[in-house]
């Protein structure tokens, strides 16, 4: 694989977040993450993905560490574990890093599919530490989540560049 200074500024585009439309539900859910943890979420995603719902969350930089402390409180009372607080940044590799918040990413990888005409970017964790089956989550339903999250709800500034994310445990 040929590897070049450009694929490298792949990991510095600018993002841009277009959420749905909220409906009720999401209203709701607005309402009672101010409530709990008294921060303003900048925007609400639901993500279905087999049998899973997960729930994103996403918050200014300084509001994060307020929020997160509610997380395991929110998690109990929406009766889904799959509930997802994230730092909102308009950085490609800042919000990669955000998506996997508590897990020690060993190394990025950015490979370029001329077939398909898109971006495979692979994080990379640590085989011994067992992070990467956290990072992947249940049957690989965290890391689709991301996916069509980047595929349905970010876009890179450069709209003609498509990513796909992938995990990879590295020795």
């Amino acid at each position: 694989m040929f590897y070049t200074l450009l694929d490298d500024l792949i990991l510095y585009q600018q993002l841009t977040i277009k959420p749905p439309k909220y409906s009720n539900y999401e209203l709701n859910l607005h309402n009672y993450f101010y409530e709990k943890t008294h921060v303003y979420p900048l925007c609400i995603i639901l993500i279905k993905i087999e049998n899973n719902d997960f729930i994103f969350f996403f918050v200014k930089h300084n509001d994060y560490f307020q929020a997160k402390a509610n997380l395991n409180s929110i998690r109990n009372n929406i009766y889904s574990r799959k509930v997802m607080i994230i730092r909102i940044d308009k950085i490609l590799i800042n919000l990669l890093f955000n998506l996997f918040p508590d897990l020690c990413i060993h190394d990025i990888i950015i490979e370029r599919n001329y077939v398909k005409g898109k971006y495979e970017i692979s994080i990379c964790f640590l085989k011994d530490l067992n992070i990467y089956h956290i990072a992947v989550g249940e049957h690989g339903c965290y890391i689709k989540a991301v996916n069509e999250l980047m595929n349905k709800y970010i876009n890179v500034n450069d709209s003609k560049t498509l990513l796909t994310i992938k995990c990879r445990a590295s020795v």
